[in-house]
């Protein structure tokens, strides 16, 4: 664990999962490191928001990021919103969704219409990840429950519930936890949308970034994250500030950086 983590030993217990298939990159083995709360109401947003600058990220009642020493490929991603302008194509997304109307609701009133939803999305797109199939009490642990300062944006077309996206609300922006939708409306691409309404909302906040989550430059999955830019990665514990739509060239040089320190540092240990 880092300095920090090691620092409130008695708020924190922290656990690494066993060796598993990368859910990414199916050729190679994965690791994550879990935080549980002892005390699941004693995590302020200041405290959650130092874990999320550090790559953590929050599922249900856990903090988690990966332990992967041998790979380092997952990259944590933020945009620093004041600094973002909408490409071409994204403003013709905006265009398009203009008659959809978002307001802020609590994760507490997520409810049966919510779940149904979440579980069209889950069995159109996902059918072959672990959320798969869907039910009422996952979708709880998941998306409702939460330790820190969390709440949903609903997006409503023609009075029918067509998006929900999931967010921590952090001291610097927001983080996006995750995003379900009507996926009989792909010419809407909502799930851009919906990082587009996430960003305009930090904006309105006078807030600096979106986490976006992991970005893994060799999963075709995650490419989307790279559309919105100027973005910053977190490589190695540094953050870097990439002003276009970044590519796995542009990263290659840090993450062999970050795997030699990786292996220096075992090696003295």
């Amino acid at each position: 664990m880092d300095k920090f983590n090691q620092s409130i030993p008695s708020l924190l217990a922290s656990q690494s999962t066993p060796l598993h298939q990368c859910s990414y990159l199916p050729d190679r083995a994965a690791r994550l490191e879990f935080i549980e709360l002892k005390d699941a109401h004693s995590m302020g947003m200041a405290l959650f928001s130092q874990f999320s600058r550090l790559g953590f990220r929050r599922s249900g009642q856990h903090l988690y990021r990966p332990l992967c020493l041998h790979c380092q490929r997952c990259i944590t991603t933020r945009v620093p919103v004041q600094d973002f302008m909408p490409s071409r194509s994204q403003r013709r997304v905006l265009q398009r969704g203009q008659g959809i109307h978002s307001h802020v609701i609590g994760c507490d009133e997520l409810s049966e219409v919510h779940y149904q939803l979440y579980a069209r999305y889950i069995c159109a797109r996902h059918s072959d990840g672990d959320m798969y199939p869907p039910n009422y009490a996952s979708f709880q642990r998941f998306l409702q429950f939460s330790f820190t300062d969390s709440f949903c944006i609903e997006f409503w077309q023609d009075q029918k519930l067509v998006m929900v996206a999931v967010c921590d609300a952090l001291d610097d922006g927001l983080s996006a936890v995750y995003t379900f939708y009507d996926p009989a409306l792909p010419r809407l691409s909502l799930g851009t949308l919906s990082i587009l309404r996430q960003i305009d909302y930090v904006k309105q906040q006078g807030l600096d970034y979106l986490y976006l989550g992991y970005w893994v430059p060799d999963s075709e999955k995650m490419q989307y994250k790279t559309n919105f830019y100027p973005i910053e990665l977190l490589i190695n514990q540094t953050w870097h500030y990439f002003d276009h739509q970044v590519s796995r060239t542009d990263v290659e040089p840090y993450l062999q950086a970050a795997l030699k320190q990786r292996y220096r540092d075992s090696w003295q240990r």
